[in-house]
């Protein structure tokens, strides 16, 4: 894990002084080491994260003896023991024992072709000094960011646009439509824009090629979801092929040179990634959860039931409610844009212990959700599709209630009744926005994006096209994206089983009957659960999601207050929002109004990143 920056174009003796000024802001992703390389009109930047292989041979950038090619590498390679072997009975030589010499060899092996065959999260750029051509390539999923801008004085890029602005202060500069979209759609990065004009985001799953001084730029993907299903693949099937997918998705992501640990909720994903992980671990893992209120809620006694059977530490991190505010000022820098989750607080908080317990990665469970179908949506999605015939499955009444029983037990009967109500009548959710939300805000005139299309709800299997969307445009980018801005805040190296490419893609084959059994989510996670020891958590109905009392803590404030941080006249929230307005979502977040804490928190995250990042008020 690590922070990269390059320029290509035309540089001044005063530009390499900032360009090392910009390379410092990223040191948050790589406290120990720093490198930049020099030569044929290109600077490249590294700041170094020790994970693998601790020595200076692991130091970037990272040049070939042979051919003269440098990379700069953010990320991780999991599955870098077997291509070292491979690489090595093709004759490759190797100097140290990092994942970024492997990479390097890969690639000068076999070309960008070498992308399919890395199994991790990864932003690159290599420079080849014989045809002048920079590669830059990012991760299926998009667990690691990579955002460049391309103009008047050259080709850059970098892991944070914090980064790109010191080198081109004119984009600091809220992007309009990417910020409207935002507040109104929740999209993010929609049509590969970030939240600055004139900076964009290297989409997942692509590579691009910079030639000359970088004025040509071409991008390609090189990966995309599989379009098959295993329709043929029975229970027992199912259940046989995950335990041997995820176990060895874990266990490569043990490999570290350094102490892992793990985030626990006592949920499903993480306490499966837990048992999967201690059976092949050679010491327990530390295991850090998130408490509220003097020690209390979040899901603190959940943990301990799946701590204790493996005699895993677990360390309760409280996330007190009296800097939470002071605290989203650093988020939304780090970030480097507004978010939608509250969880970015508790999270800042369990990862900031994780630095001080010196476990510099952590094992999380994201991505779980929007491929095996956890949250009620899909459930609601399921019931209906099987209530009008879309199955082979003969229809009853008993088949029916099962599903609606399985629902209420597992969500709250508020939370699925909402979503029943959004599935059946889609009209309801504009009529929805006109009352609670962004669009209730607004003042007259104003012009809208237009949503992203929506899922066919009467497709055959509405439970996977959702779950496609979700994962790869509407829920999972956002989370990985706020996921790694926190974790590399505190030099934290955040590593995903749940995202290990075989997984995912072995997820979208799977049929929907195996992801939701007559109502009961996740079934293949449960069922790994109640045969690893941990039936419990394998039969646990109360699907939390990411609880805080962030709606709580926003009632408390004073309205005044609050309002006066969202109605700054020279605001550009001001300009789009009507006052009265918005002391009404003040006042129905108070009330508990369904909705209203979500859409308040996605407007104080707003104001906060245009106070901090374009107004400069850190």
């Amino acid at each position: 894990m690590c922070g990269i920056l390059g320029w290509l174009g035309e540089h001044q003796a005063a530009d390499e002084q900032r360009f090392g000024a910009a390379l410092d802001l990223l040191a948050h992703r790589g406290p120990d080491d720093r490198g930049v390389y020099r030569g044929d009109g290109l600077l490249l930047g590294h700041r170094r994260l020790s994970i693998l292989d601790l020595s200076a041979a692991g130091h970037q950038p990272m040049v070939d003896s042979q051919s003269g090619a440098v990379i700069v590498f953010n990320g991780e390679i999991y599955n870098h023991v077997e291509l070292r072997r491979e690489l090595e009975a093709r004759g490759r030589r190797f100097v140290g024992a990092s994942d970024t010499e492997v990479l390097l060899y890969a690639l000068q092996e076999w070309g960008s072709d070498a992308l399919g065959r890395l199994n991790g999260m990864w932003a690159f750029a290599l420079w080849n000094p014989a045809s002048r051509t920079l590669l830059l390539a990012r991760d299926r999923f998009g667990v690691k960011p990579l955002y460049y801008r391309h103009g008047p004085q050259g080709f850059a890029f970098a892991s944070e646009p914090k980064a790109l602005l010191e080198l081109f202060p004119q984009h600091r500069k809220a992007s309009r439509p990417a910020l409207l979209d935002f507040l109104v759609n929740n999209a993010l990065y929609a049509n590969g824009q970030s939240f600055y004009e004139g900076i964009h985001v290297l989409p997942p799953a692509h590579f691009c090629t910079v030639a000359g001084a970088g004025e040509d730029l071409q991008l390609k993907r090189y990966w995309d979801y599989p379009s098959e299903i295993a329709d043929e693949l029975s229970a027992a099937m199912a259940a046989e092929q995950f335990v041997e997918l995820f176990e060895d998705a874990v266990k490569i992501r043990l490999r570290a040179d350094v102490p892992v640990g793990i985030t626990l909720s006592g949920g499903l994903d993480s306490t499966a990634i837990l048992a999967a992980a201690q059976a092949q671990s050679a010491r327990p893992l530390t295991c850090f959860t998130s408490v509220y209120d003097g020690g209390q809620g979040g899901e603190l006694e959940w943990a301990r039931r799946a701590s204790e059977p493996l005699s895993a530490p677990l360390l309760a991190v409280p996330a007190p409610r009296d800097n939470w505010l002071e605290v989203l000022r650093q988020v939304v820098w780090h970030m480097d844009g507004p978010g939608y989750s509250p969880a970015v607080y508790p999270l800042w908080c369990l990862m900031q212990r994780a630095r001080q317990e010196a476990i510099p990665v952590l094992l999380e469970g994201q991505g779980a959700d929007e491929a095996l179908a956890g949250y009620p949506q899909y459930a609601v999605l399921e019931l209906l599709a099987y209530a009008r015939g879309a199955y082979a499955e003969r229809r009853s009444i008993r088949g029916v209630g099962q599903r609606l029983q399985a629902l209420r037990q597992t969500f709250t009967l508020r939370w699925a009744a909402a979503w029943m109500l959004r599935e059946m009548w889609p009209q309801l959710v504009d009529w929805r926005r006109q009352r609670v939300g962004f669009q209730a805000l607004l003042r007259p005139g104003l012009t809208l994006p237009v949503p992203e299309t929506s899922v066919d709800r009467q497709h055959p299997d509405a439970v996977r096209q959702r779950l496609m969307h979700d994962h790869s445009q509407a829920i999972l980018p956002g989370l990985l994206h706020y996921g790694d801005a926190i974790s590399m805040a505190h030099s934290i190296e955040a590593r995903h089983p749940f995202m290990d490419y075989r997984l995912v893609e072995w997820f979208f084959r799977l049929p929907t009957r195996h992801k939701l059994h007559q109502g009961e989510t996740k079934w293949v996670l449960r069922d790994y659960l109640r045969t690893h020891g941990q039936q419990r958590i394998g039969n646990r109905r109360d699907k939390k999601g990411y609880p805080t009392p962030v709606g709580a803590w926003l009632a408390s404030e004073q309205g005044e207050a609050l309002a006066a941080k969202l109605l700054d006249q020279s605001s550009l929230l001001y300009e789009w929002c009507d006052p009265k307005k918005v002391r009404h979502l003040i006042e129905q977040n108070r009330q508990g109004v369904l909705g209203a804490e979500h859409h308040l928190y996605k407007l104080i995250s707003a104001q906060m990143w245009l106070s901090v990042c374009i107004d400069g008020a850190r």
